[in-house]
């Protein structure tokens, strides 16, 4: 199983094709499978990396909550970066993956290539309102008492969005009852404790697409707010799509970034 040792976390990550490194970052509770449909779209044109998060997938769980958060798995995507020699790559991020994509694009603006944010916010704090709250809460006590076998069995809020494939559902249930409560609630806190790029996403400066599905209600107007504060950032719909358009309607995603990624593509690269 390839892992690497980054920040003092080992990290489940795979490495395919050949040509402009492509780093792929999922979001919370997902894993590299949420790529399934880019991986082998991608790999014949760039060099993609994917990995699961720290407490994600097959990477491990620190039992610490606190080393979970927005910033740290920043750290981890740098990390994994240098670790592989991308000096200069196109990033993309998912939901809690785009809230740790924003950190990097500020951090180390020279480095991307370009940078794509998916179905995420720019302070996920604007979603929050007491009876999130509660429910949130209901879930970390369930998880605290009867494990995550219980989370896995809850019931969705809503139904599946049309084009979800139904197995999907049975996957999500496995992923979940596999994760660890430390970082079930770990990375939640983090998401909840991000300061948010409100006041700084007018400095992205990387070649920005903002991608979002058009039934993703609670991030529709955080994915526009976001494009009209970075300079020059493109806004792309996935029609028919809730929050994993990437795995609902591939076909479409995977031709709005590959428009994003020849638009910015830089034949000397690495």
């Amino acid at each position: 199983m390839p892992v690497e040792r980054i920040n003092g976390v080992n990290l489940y990550y795979e490495l395919h094709g050949h040509g402009e490194p492509l780093l792929l970052v999922h979001g919370y509770t997902g894993d590299i499978t949420d790529w399934r449909f880019q991986i082998p779209e991608f790999a014949s044109t760039h060099r993609v990396l994917v990995f699961d998060h720290r407490g994600h997938g097959r990477s491990e769980a620190p039992a610490d909550r606190s080393a979970y958060t927005i910033e740290q798995m920043a750290d981890d995507v740098e990390a994994l970066a240098n670790r592989f020699g991308f000096a200069h790559y196109h990033l993309l991020g998912h939901s809690m993956g785009g809230a740790v994509v924003q950190e990097v694009a500020l951090r180390s603006p020279g480095r991307l290539i370009s940078l794509t944010l998916h179905d995420t916010s720019h302070n996920f704090g604007v979603m929050r309102n007491e009876a999130i709250a509660a429910f949130i809460a209901s879930r970390h006590r369930l998880a605290e008492e009867k494990g995550m076998a219980a989370i896995a069995d809850m019931p969705a809020l809503v139904a599946l969005p049309p084009h979800m494939p139904p197995e999907r559902q049975e996957e999500t249930k496995r992923r979940l009852t596999a994760m660890s409560v430390d970082a079930f609630i770990g990375a939640w806190q983090a998401i909840e404790a991000w300061q948010g790029t409100t006041d700084r996403a007018r400095a992205i400066s990387a070649p920005t697409m903002v991608i979002y599905g058009d039934l993703d209600v609670p991030l529709v107007e955080p994915a526009k707010q976001l494009a009209a504060a970075i300079p020059g950032a493109v806004l792309e719909v996935v029609p028919e799509t809730a929050h994993s358009p990437q795995y609902e309607r591939p076909e479409l995603f995977n031709a709005a970034l590959r428009r994003h990624l020849a638009r910015n593509a830089v034949a000397t690269t690495k």
